[in-house]
């Protein structure tokens, strides 16, 4: 009877070691699944792709967190916070260019030539065209214009200047000569950008072009007047 009873025991234990290393076997073969390199990259893009929404959630949060922060001293200090926001779109306005601004800056009065032509020479060396506005108007961005206009049209990043024939049409409107361009910033870059020698202003004048530099302690723009129909345009998603 005993010697069934051990009988049985090792016949326990056989089986039970079986499953075990069945197990193991199992577990052994699944470490060493083949994967291509190609997932792993995938795989290494995911997470990097991850991290990177992971910073962008951080600074929103951080952003937001300062904006409570400032509310809450707003509140402390007995503010209004209907002020404070009145503020913050005023000064997206004046960013934006939908307010009338002033500041030192110059004034630009750009006409066509008058002297006689030379014997066989093209008439529109004389002429203002409407790459010779956008070649101004690009000098005055380097040397740092914060706002510019040209016969009162503010101009703004979708602004458009395009020749159409004698005239010039900017903002959907058209223009003849004399382009009189207003540039607020600092006066004596914004000169320098124009006449010194090898500028483009120079050159039009050296062609013939009436071209005429004023400096002035404040100049006016008036805000862009126009209405903007953006179709494409939206807002991106927190975190995109």
């Amino acid at each position: 009877m005993k010697g069934n009873v051990w009988k049985f025991n090792i016949l326990m234990f056989c089986i039970l070691l079986g499953l075990l290393i069945s197990l193991q076997f199992k577990n052994v073969k699944g470490e060493f699944l083949f994967v291509p390199l190609k997932v792993i990259h995938e795989y290494k893009l995911a997470i990097e792709s991850e991290k990177k929404e992971i910073e962008n959630i951080k600074e929103i949060i951080e952003d937001r967190k300062k904006r409570i922060a400032e509310y809450e001293k707003i509140k402390e200090e007995g503010g209004k916070f209907k002020e404070t926001i009145s503020e913050e779109l005023k000064e997206q306005k004046l960013i934006s260019g939908f307010v009338d601004i002033e500041g030192p800056g110059i004034v630009l009065t750009l006409d066509d030539g008058t002297r006689e032509l030379f014997e066989g020479e093209d008439p529109n060396n004389i002429l203002v065209h409407d790459i010779d506005v956008l070649n101004i108007i690009n000098d005055l961005k380097v040397a740092g214009a914060e706002a510019i206009s040209i016969n009162g049209q503010r101009l703004l990043g979708n602004s458009e200047i395009n020749c159409a024939g004698h005239t010039i049409r900017i903002n959907n409107q058209f223009f003849a000569q004399p382009f009189i361009i207003k540039a607020i910033g600092d006066a004596k870059k914004l000169e320098a950008a124009l006449i010194a020698p090898g500028t483009y202003g120079e050159l039009l004048k050296e062609f013939g072009l009436y071209v005429e530099v004023n400096t002035s302690v404040n100049i006016k723009i008036p805000k862009y007047s126009e209405e903007l129909d953006f179709r494409y345009l939206k807002v991106s998603e927190e975190g995109e």
